[in-house]
């Protein structure tokens, strides 16, 4: 079954969809992989990360995106749209034309994978809305839509995941439900498909997100994170979204 999945930045599908892209020669489509404009120096995000150039970041991170399909057994694709850090005060790409770039990519395929945008950070929301167009227009009657890792875990896991007992004053999935209603998603929030990470899964996640050395600090999935929150890995989850109904 041949896969396309959409990734805003160069990190997004594969860490949160790992489980589901492993191995099954997928193609990751990386939305905003441009280089920052010619004269731009640094951006705050890559200054948080310790870059002293952003152009010499964004080459260190296409290496590591690299290094991550060889780990998928995917084909890493990429569309040269620049991230928000690097369109400074310039306009949002266009929603309509980028619909048209993804759907060039979409022939044959036969599950086309979005991100839900959870966290509702710009550039997955602009991923999210261009792909589902691309999708009306590839004449794809559904899409998958996967939770967006780490931001889906910023409240925990649900206790109707974990099958748990939680924490009495911290629910999680109240605003996993809004946060897939602000996104016109008509999938409730429990008829998500989740994926409980096998030791062998979990190792493969660990070294995904070593790979992506860049940004796992700042992300909160340094090792020491991870031994003090080791649920962060154990699920993975997504919705299949009926565009027909």
């Amino acid at each position: 079954m041949a896969i396309v999945a959409i990734s805003p930045h160069l990190d997004d599908a594969a860490l949160s969809a790992s489980a589901s892209l492993s191995g099954r020669a997928a193609t990751v489509l990386t939305v905003f992989a441009g280089m920052p404009p010619p004269g731009f120096e640094v951006s705050l995000w890559d200054r948080v990360t310790g870059a002293v150039s952003s152009a010499v970041r964004q080459a260190e991170r296409l290496d590591e995106d690299a290094e991550v399909m060889r780990l998928l057994g995917a084909r890493g694709c990429y569309l040269d749209e620049r991230e928000a850090q690097y369109r400074e005060a310039g306009p949002d790409p266009d929603i309509d034309q980028l619909a048209e770039r993804m759907a060039g990519h979409l022939s044959g395929a036969d599950e086309f994978w979005l991100p839900a945008a959870i966290g509702r950070h710009g550039d997955h929301v602009i991923t999210r809305d261009a792909g589902l167009r691309a999708a009306g227009l590839a004449g794809l009657r559904d899409v998958v839509l996967y939770a967006d890792f780490p931001y889906v875990t910023t409240w925990g896991w649900p206790a109707w995941i974990t099958g748990q007992p939680g924490d009495p004053y911290l629910e999680a999935e109240p605003w996993l439900a809004h946060e897939l209603a602000v996104a016109g998603i008509g999938a409730p929030v429990r008829s998500a498909e989740v994926i409980r990470l096998s030791p062998a899964q979990r190792e493969l996640k660990t070294k995904i997100i070593e790979a992506y050395r860049s940004q796992a600090s700042a992300l909160g999935l340094r090792p020491e994170d991870l031994a003090r929150q080791p649920a962060k890995l154990d699920y993975e989850l997504y919705w299949r979204e009926d565009l027909a109904a």
